[in-house]
């Protein structure tokens, strides 16, 4: 990400020669059987091996034992937009086709949202509380949200929180059919946040965990977090079915409402990590909410989703990348960002940026209104 790198290219999965767009961030060279047992393996749909990879690597990198009888007071929040849709599909296809006895009857736990949290809880033996959250682009800083909560709270002494998600054929052709992608026109199709030229958002996969649990807990058992979330904000504007909202007060309210709770002014963030992804609208939105908060200042402004692709966990991976990125005094490259619109009044850059301090918000706006803002500080390297 710090070198401009992309995960974006064309799609390989399924056949969208039919389609207006081609292109999607999925993820490369994965070998679900090295996280996962090969019998509980054929049970996971892509989503649920996401997850728990993503998982087992998260508890080994913060070296924390799980297992069977060991996490009592560790839970998970789980945000997911795409969670259950390939067995959906495949369990309604096959009742279609040849009735109740002609479906496999191991699909149907995986046709809700829910079974990628479930089975991570059951994996790593997380008898804490279990949600998932599925508000569409919003997905993964509801999910933190809630764990920040249950933590406050002493409800859980940690909470494993992110969000996964995969492309599935389905998903992607529905919102190819909305004309919410961006599409292939004389070669221009393309995540381009913030960008002149930009025509749409482009789909993506990932699996983004972090683990969230007191301060004192963490210094307690020796670990070096990464760094700490100091607020949390989540408001809503009205909006049309299946598009962005036209208000930007719902954004405004999150990022206020964070600032807020972190005890925090405007002056004492050092960037914004932006939900924008390249939809005219959206981008548009964003930026003068922006501007309405932090005024005549200005602010670092990335948005990861030219990298990562737009979906419900993109935001976590906004966290995680940013963390890594401010501890060094930075803010990563918005990939994709060329030739600045004039009317999105922000300082974002294709290039890396110098910033002050450690403190950012990260937004989330889901498509239908839904805003949230995380105020987080990073722990300096």
């Amino acid at each position: 990400m710090a070198s401009g790198a992309s995960g974006i290219s064309a799609i390989t999965a399924f056949d969208t020669s039919a389609c207006r767009s081609h292109l999607a961030a999925t993820i490369r060279g994965f070998d679900p059987a090295a996280f996962i047992p090969p019998m509980k393996l054929r049970r996971f749909d892509a989503v649920s091996r996401v997850a728990v990879a993503s998982a087992r690597l998260l508890f080994e990198h913060a070296r924390r034992e799980v297992g069977p009888g060991a996490a009592d007071d560790v839970g998970i929040a789980l945000g997911t937009y795409t969670a259950g849709l390939d067995s959906v599909v495949e369990y309604v296809g096959g009742l279609t086709d040849h009735g109740p006895t002609g479906v496999p009857a191991i699909l149907f736990s995986n046709t809700v949202s829910n079974a990628p949290a479930s089975l991570c809880a059951i994996e790593f033996g997380l008898r804490g509380p279990n949600v998932t959250f599925n508000l569409r682009e919003a997905s993964s800083p509801a999910a933190i949200a809630f764990a920040v909560g249950v933590v406050r709270d002493r409800r859980a002494a940690a909470m494993v929180c992110g969000g996964a998600d995969c492309v599935e054929e389905t998903f992607f052709k529905v919102h190819d059919r909305f004309r919410a992608l961006s599409p292939m026109r004389d070669g221009d199709e393309g995540a381009r946040p913030f960008d002149r030229r930009r025509n749409g958002y482009v789909l993506g996969e990932g699996g983004y965990l972090l683990l969230l649990e007191a301060k004192s807990a963490a210094e307690r058992r020796g670990a070096q977090p990464y760094g700490e979330v100091l607020g949390v904000g989540a408001a809503a504007s009205a909006a049309a079915l299946n598009d962005w909202p036209a208000d930007r007060s719902g954004v405004v309210r999150a990022m206020r409402l964070a600032l807020t709770d972190a005890g925090l002014a405007a002056d004492n963030v050092g960037a914004v990590v932006a939900a924008s992804n390249g939809a005219p609208r959206l981008d548009k939105l964003e930026s003068d909410a922006i501007a309405d908060v932090f005024g005549a200042r200005t602010v670092p402004v990335a948005s990861v989703k030219g990298a990562v692709g737009e979906s419900g966990a993109a935001a976590a991976a906004g966290i995680v990348l940013a963390l890594r990125s401010m501890a060094e005094g930075s803010i990563v490259p918005t990939v994709g960002l060329a030739e600045p619109d004039p009317e999105c009044a922000v300082a974002a850059s294709g290039a890396s940026q110098a910033v002050a301090g450690e403190t950012f918000l990260v937004n989330a706006v889901a498509c239908g209104g839904t805003a949230y803002s995380l105020a987080i500080r990073a722990a300096r390297a």
